[in-house]
């Protein structure tokens, strides 16, 4: 059975950080090696063990860091002193985490069936914030486009946004299987009832987590 992995970075990352906060110890996600845990995953269900799994890409949506971004804080700080001190430690995180995304972006360039895509983050004036906008409507146009084409036959969402409801009933009512893998905390009720099969990340074991995470030994949370 063919196998599409699309993954909500926020949201599954979200999930990790409150997986860290329960356990008192920090991970990092290795999204090379959470393909091979979720096949291996699925291979021990009853469902799936009589059934070759292949895993035909992962998809990984996030909000970029964008040069346009950092300009348009940068212009309205400019524009409003009052609010400029406020604005230099958005601006000063903003380029940290644009040079660590794009690091990331290159080193991704090396996993084996792995396609970014990004959606340009956006800066709310209203309260002086970037915020991530559209990252789960490319996913939910996905999940339906693919499921037309008959790309697929499980689709694994890293994802428990609400706004993937309704993409998913199409994908189910067109006889493909979803499965739904994350924390249950961050999840909608709705999405968990709506999906064939429902993982949470809170209940594996801890040899599981070592599968696609890293412990790092000198952060603890």
């Amino acid at each position: 059975m063919r196998v599409l992995i699309l993954i909500d970075a926020k949201n599954f990352e979200n999930g990790a950080i409150n997986l860290c906060e329960e356990r008192k110890e920090f991970r990092f996600l290795d999204w090379h090696k959470l393909n091979l845990f979720i096949l291996e995953y699925l291979r021990k269900n009853i469902q799936y063990k009589d059934f070759p799994l292949i895993h035909l890409r992962t998809y990984f949506y996030t909000g970029e860091y964008t040069d346009l971004l950092i300009r348009k804080i940068e212009r309205y700080s400019k524009e409003n002193p009052l609010k400029a001190e406020q604005l230099k430690e958005l601006i000063l995180k903003c380029k940290k985490e644009q040079e660590k995304q794009k690091k990331f972006f290159n080193f991704a360039k090396n996993y084996y069936f792995f396609e970014i895509r990004p959606k340009p983050l956006q800066f709310s004036y209203s309260d002086l914030r970037v915020m991530q906008k559209g990252v789960d409507v490319q996913l939910a146009v996905d999940l339906v486009d693919f499921t037309h084409k008959n790309v697929f036959d499980i689709a694994v969402l890293l994802s428990g946004d609400i706004d993937l409801l309704e993409s998913v009933k199409t994908a189910k009512s067109m006889g493909k299987h979803i499965i739904l893998f994350g924390d249950a905390s961050v999840t909608a009720e709705e999405m968990k009832k709506e999906c064939d099969l429902f993982i949470d990340t809170h209940r594996l074991l801890e040899e599981d987590l070592n599968k696609f995470t890293h412990v790092s030994k000198s952060i603890t949370c």
